[in-house]
């Protein structure tokens, strides 16, 4: 396991905060096929980029990590008709608890969910969901890959 910030320690710290929302019954460090309950987040990599910011010795980048978390609610004859509140009223609560912690416990520089796009789909039953962007920056030095 690597020792400085990526995508393995910025995902831990998002899953980590999430499990701390009260109104979620789930919180998965992946995408999880068939969640136990509802409202169920997972949380996985999307993708990253990378600015060259300083040469020689303890040089440094600035890394810019982008995470997906997507907020599950069924939507089948086994969910509550006010399903769009409940999980309008959730995705608030992720929001919240993301932007109150703009350091991911110490993992980045800062965080934040950046986008948002709602969607159906299905989960073993059909679901609504959030796909909510979170962009992280780390700027670490090329040497160690340590945070600066």
């Amino acid at each position: 396991m690597s020792i400085y910030p990526g995508y393995l320690s910025i995902k831990s710290a998002i899953v980590s905060i999430l499990e701390g929302v009260t109104s979620l019954k789930e919180v998965y460090s992946k995408e999880e096929k068939a969640p136990a309950d509802f409202p169920a987040a997972c949380v996985s990599a999307k993708e990253h980029t990378a600015t060259f910011c300083s040469v020689g010795a303890g040089g440094t980048n600035e890394r810019r990590y982008n995470h997906l978390v997507r907020i599950y609610f069924r939507t089948d004859e086994e969910n509550n008709p006010d399903y769009e509140d409940i999980l309008e009223s959730v995705a608030d609560d992720v929001i919240f608890a993301l932007e109150s912690n703009v350091t991911l416990n110490n993992t980045c520089e800062y965080a934040l969910p950046t986008s948002g796009t709602w969607r159906f789909g299905n989960k073993q039953v059909p679901v609504r969901f959030l796909e909510l962007t979170v962009t992280s920056d780390v700027h670490v030095k090329r040497d160690t890959g340590e945070l600066v």
